[in-house]
C-alpha cells in the first residue's frame, strides 16, 4: 500500500529543473616555488568532464556536468579536492605540494550492484541536465512525414475479385518483408520552424509548407492525431494513445525494467554504452528494447523500443519507437530524428485490412540559449501557418525537405487518382465515409443520416426522415443542410434547415445559421441520442411522455482567437408548445388555473471556453481536438430579453464549468469536472435548469443515468462528477482475465440544486419534479469497458432520493471506438 501511495504521488507531481551551467576558474601554483603549474588535470569528481592548465597554470572548468566537488591531479603530487557551488560562477586558486610515497595495502571487493544499475543510476541522475527543459530558448528546423498505409494484403492479394476491378493498384504495391505487403494510401509532410522559451515556457511554431497527399474523407483524425504526438523520453511517463508508458528512463524504472549492459563502441564519435532493457513481469505499460548511453555526460544518444506484446492498447497490434539524439553545441544533447511504425489492425489473426502508420521526423538548425524578443512568442497561434504554406510547388518541396521522397511516394497522388476514377473504389470509399458520419457521399450531395431514418416515440408513434447537405466537391467554404421527418401518429411533418459557413479558414471562425420545427425533449444531454434517433428508440427505459414541439431559429458564430481561447455567440429565438404531461400553466388573477398554449423567449448567447495548449485536427467545419494536459474552463451567459419576437420573459443565466482529463501513470485515467450556475429573473421552468437526465439503457457519460426527465428543476445549482478509468491495472494481472483485454472504469456524479417560488408566477412548476431538499441527487458506478474492443457494461447506483418500487440499481452499456 505504501508503494502504492509512492506511485500516486509521482503520477501526480512533476518537476522541471531549470540548470545552469556550473563555471570555476583560477590558478593552480607549485607550493614550494610559487609558479604555475602547466598540464594540470582539473575535473569534477566523479565525472569525466575536465581540462588542463595553460602554460602560466591558469583554467576554466565549465559544464552543466557539474558535481559538487573538483580535483586537481599532477603525478608526483598530492591530489585535491575542492568543494564547488554548483550552478555559480566561482573562482578556486591552489597550491599543489609534492607527494611522498607509501605502499599501502591494497584490498579488491566486488562491486555492491550490478553495472547495468550502475550505468541506470547515472543516467537518472543526470537526467535534468540532459532534458532539453533545462535550456533558456531553442529553435530548430521540422520536417514531418507521416504515412499510412493499407496493410494485411497477403499473398493471394492480386487473385482476389476486388484487385482485379482496381488493377492499377499493384504497381504501388510494396513490401516491409516477404510476408508483409502493404499498398499507401497517404502521405503528409510539414516543414516548420519550431522555438521554444523557458522562464516562462513559451513556444510557437510556423508552418512554411505544409501538404497531403492520397484518399481524402479517409475518417481517421483521431488515429493521424496520435501520429503527431511529441512526447519527451526523460520523463517518468510518455502517453501514447491516452495510455501511460513507463519510459525505461523513469526514476524508478528499475521497479518495472531488467537492465542489461551488453555492448560500448562509438556511434557519431561519441563512446556509448549499450543498455538493453525488458519487463520484469507482464501487465505492465512498458517497452522493450535498447538504450545508447555516452560515457561523459550518460546521455541517451539513441533509443529504440517496442511496446511490450500485452499492451493493452485496441487496434495497435505493434508500436516501434526510434529516437536519436546529438550533441548540437557542446553538453546539450537535442532530438535530431525520430521514427514511428504502427501497426493497426482489429486483432492479430484477422484477415480484415489494417494499417500500418509511419512517422519521420528530423531536426536540424539549432539556435541554442539565443532569446527572441518577448513579442515573437505573442502570436496568436501555437502552430501558425504561413500564406503559403498549403500552395508550395514541387521545386520548393526537393529543396527543403530534409529526406528526399521515393518513387512509391511521390507516386501516391496518381494511385489516388486512378483509382478515383473506378467506380467500385468510390463505392468502398464512401461507404466507409457513410459509417463515420452518416452520410453517403454523391457527388456534390451527401444523403443521409442513416442514424435517424427512423424512430418511435409516443407522440408520432412511428417516425421516419431524410437528411441532405452539400459535400466539399460543391464547396470548402459553405454547406447547406436540410432534414425532413413524418410522424406517422401525430401526421404532422417536421423540418430544419442550416448553413454552415467557414468565414475565416486561417483562424477558425465557423458561422451556422439554422431554423428548425421538430420534437424535443427539453433536459436531455447534448451528447445524447436525440428523439429522432434510431438507436436510441431502441434502447429506452420509460416512454418520452413529457416532449416539446419546439420553433426555433438562430445565427451563432464560434471563432478562435488568441491562442486558447474559443468565443460561442449566438442569437436564437424558440417557440415551445407542451405535449404529453409537460403542460404549460398560471395562476390567474382570481386565483384560478389557466392553461398556456405555447412560451416564447429570444435569447442572447455569450460562452468563453480556456484550454491552455490545446491543438485541433481541422477538417473544413468540423474538427477533432488533441487532448491537452491542461483543464478546459468555460464561463457562459445566457440573456432572455422579453418583447423581441414576441418574446415572454426577461432573465438572465450565468454557469461557469470546468472539465479535466489526464492520465496518471500505473493508475490509469482520471477524468472529472465540476459546474455551477444561477438564473436570475422570473421564467417559466423549461428555461429554468432542468439537470440532464436519461431513460435509456444507453449509457450516458454526459447525464444521470437514473436521472429521469423533468425530475428535478433548480435555478441555483451545483454539480460534479469523476470517471477514473483504471485500464489494465488489475485485470491484466489476472491469468485468464488478461487475454480479454478487459478494463475497470469507476464513476460518480452529484448535484444540488434549489428553486425559488418566484417562477410560478410566471408558469407553475409541474408535480411530476422533485425538490432536492437537504440532500444532493447522488450516481455511484462501476464497470467493465473494452468487451470485445467496443463495448462497456456499468452497474448504476442510484444513491439518493430513492423512489418505491423502483430498484437502486440499473444496467447500461454503450459502444465507442477507444484505443
Amino acid at each position: 500500500m505504501f508503494k502504492l501511495r509512492i506511485l500516486f504521488l509521482l503520477c501526480l507531481t512533476q518537476s522541471f529543473v531549470f540548470s545552469q551551467q556550473t563555471k570555476v576558474s583560477g590558478r593552480v601554483l607549485e607550493a614550494t616555488s610559487g609558479e604555475g603549474m602547466p598540464g594540470v588535470r582539473v575535473q569534477f569528481q566523479g565525472s569525466k568532464i575536465g581540462t588542463l592548465t595553460d602554460s602560466l597554470g591558469f583554467y576554466v572548468l565549465q559544464s552543466y556536468y557539474a558535481t559538487d566537488s573538483v580535483t586537481y591531479f599532477m603525478p608526483e603530487f598530492r591530489l585535491v579536492t575542492k568543494a564547488v557551488k554548483k550552478d555559480f560562477e566561482q573562482t578556486i586558486d591552489i597550491q599543489l605540494t609534492e607527494a611522498i610515497s607509501d605502499i599501502t595495502e591494497v584490498t579488491i571487493k566486488p562491486p555492491d550492484e550490478f553495472p547495468s544499475t550502475t550505468l541506470h543510476k547515472k543516467v537518472v541522475a543526470h537526467k535534468d541536465i540532459n532534458n532539453k527543459e533545462k535550456l533558456k530558448s531553442y529553435e530548430y528546423e521540422l520536417y514531418n512525414k507521416i504515412q499510412l498505409d493499407l496493410n494485411n494484403i497477403g499473398d493471394k492479394f492480386k487473385d482476389r475479385d476486388i484487385v482485379k476491378r482496381l488493377d492499377v493498384v499493384m504497381n504501388y504495391l510494396d513490401s516491409v518483408d516477404a510476408d508483409k505487403t502493404y499498398l499507401p494510401v497517404l502521405l503528409s509532410e510539414n516543414i516548420s520552424q519550431f522555438s521554444f522559451k523557458n522562464n516562462p515556457k513559451k513556444k510557437r511554431e510556423l508552418v512554411s509548407a505544409t501538404r497531403i497527399s492520397g484518399v481524402e474523407n479517409l475518417q481517421l483524425n483521431q488515429f493521424l492525431g496520435e501520429m503527431y504526438l511529441d512526447f519527451n523520453i526523460y520523463d517518468n511517463y510518455l502517453n501514447i494513445f491516452q495510455k501511460s508508458f513507463i519510459s525505461p528512463a523513469a526514476n524508478f524504472a528499475r521497479s518495472y525494467y531488467k537492465f542489461y549492459l551488453e555492448d560500448s563502441m562509438f556511434i557519431d564519435n561519441d563512446w556509448c554504452y549499450k543498455l538493453r532493457f525488458t519487463p520484469k513481469r507482464t501487465g505492465d505499460m512498458t517497452f522493450e528494447g535498447e538504450m545508447w548511453i555516452n560515457d561523459t555526460t550518460y546521455a541517451i544518444k539513441t533509443f529504440k523500443a517496442n511496446i511490450s506484446p500485452w499492451a493493452n492498447i485496441n487496434y495497435v497490434q505493434d508500436l516501434y519507437l526510434e529516437h536519436h539524439f546529438s550533441q548540437v553545441i557542446p553538453e546539450v544533447w537535442m532530438l535530431t530524428e525520430e521514427k514511428m511504425i504502427l501497426d493497426m489492425k482489429v486483432t492479430k489473426g484477422t484477415k480484415l485490412y489494417g494499417f500500418y502508420g509511419r512517422k519521420h521526423s528530423t531536426r536540424k538548425n539549432f539556435v541554442i540559449n539565443k532569446e527572441r524578443p518577448e513579442d515573437y512568442y505573442k502570436s496568436d497561434y501555437t502552430v501558425e501557418f504561413a500564406d503559403s504554406a498549403k500552395i508550395r510547388d514541387p521545386k520548393y518541396w526537393e529543396a527543403h525537405r530534409h529526406v528526399p521522397l521515393n518513387n512509391q511516394e511521390n507516386g501516391i497522388d496518381q494511385m489516388v487518382d486512378s483509382l478515383n476514377k473506378d467506380p467500385f473504389f468510390k463505392f468502398l470509399k464512401n461507404a466507409t465515409y457513410m459509417l463515420a458520419t452518416g452520410y453517403y457521399q454523391l457527388g456534390k450531395i451527401e444523403l443521409g443520416s442513416i442514424y435517424t431514418l427512423f424512430s418511435y416515440n409516443p407522440v408520432e408513434k412511428f417516425r421516419m426522415g431524410i437528411s441532405l447537405r452539400t459535400s466539399n466537391a460543391f464547396s470548402k467554404r459553405i454547406e447547406f443542410g436540410g432534414r425532413l421527418f413524418y410522424g406517422f401518429g401525430d401526421e404532422r411533418f417536421k423540418y430544419g434547415l442550416t448553413t454552415r459557413i467557414n468565414i475565416t479558414p486561417k483562424k477558425r471562425g465557423l458561422l451556422i445559421i439554422y431554423g428548425n420545427r421538430d420534437i424535443e425533449q427539453i433536459g436531455i444531454s447534448p451528447t445524447a441520442a436525440a428523439v429522432g434517433s434510431t438507436f436510441g428508440s431502441l434502447l429506452r427505459t420509460g416512454p418520452l411522455d413529457k416532449l416539446t414541439f419546439v420553433d426555433k431559429a438562430g445565427i451563432n458564430l464560434e471563432k478562435d482567437f488568441g491562442k486558447d481561447f474559443v468565443l460561442f455567440t449566438g442569437v436564437e429565438w424558440k417557440e415551445y408548445t407542451a405535449l404529453g404531461l409537460a403542460t404549460y400553466q398560471r395562476r390567474n388573477d382570481l386565483g384560478g388555473i389557466d392553461t398556456i398554449r405555447k412560451i416564447q423567449s429570444s435569447e442572447i448567447t455569450l460562452r468563453l471556453r480556456w484550454c491552455k495548449d490545446e491543438e485541433f485536427i481541422y477538417g473544413n467545419f468540423d474538427r477533432t481536438t488533441l487532448p491537452s494536459k491542461f483543464p478546459i474552463l468555460s464561463i457562459q451567459g445566457i440573456f432572455g430579453i422579453k418583447g423581441i419576437f414576441g418574446s415572454d420573459y426577461t432573465y438572465q443565466k450565468v454557469e461557469f464549468a470546468m472539465e479535466h482529463s489526464r492520465n496518471i501513470g500505473v493508475l490509469g485515467r482520471i477524468k472529472y469536472g465540476v459546474n455551477c450556475g444561477a438564473i436570475f429573473g422570473t421564467v417559466a421552468y423549461p428555461f429554468l435548469k432542468v439537470h440532464e437526465g436519461s431513460q435509456s439503457y444507453w449509457l450516458s457519460t454526459t447525464s444521470f443515468n437514473r436521472m429521469s426527465f423533468f425530475e428535478f428543476i433548480s435555478d441555483r445549482y451545483v454539480g460534479g462528477f469523476i470517471e477514473q478509468h483504471w485500464q489494465g491495472l488489475f485485470f491484466d494481472r489476472i491469468p485468464l482475465i488478461k487475454k480479454l483485454k478487459l478494463r475497470l472504469v469507476t464513476g460518480a456524479r452529484i448535484t444540488y440544486g434549489a428553486i425559488s417560488t418566484r417562477h410560478n408566477e410566471a408558469m407553475l412548476v409541474p408535480s411530476f419534479t422533485k425538490k432536492f431538499g437537504d440532500t444532493p441527487y447522488v450516481e455511484a458506478s462501476i464497470g467493465i469497458e473494452n468487451i470485445l474492443k467496443l463495448g462497456r457494461v456499468d452497474l448504476v447506483w442510484r444513491v439518493t432520493h430513492l423512489d418505491k418500487g423502483i430498484p437502486p440499481l440499473g444496467i447500461r452499456a454503450r459502444w465507442s471506438f477507444i484505443f
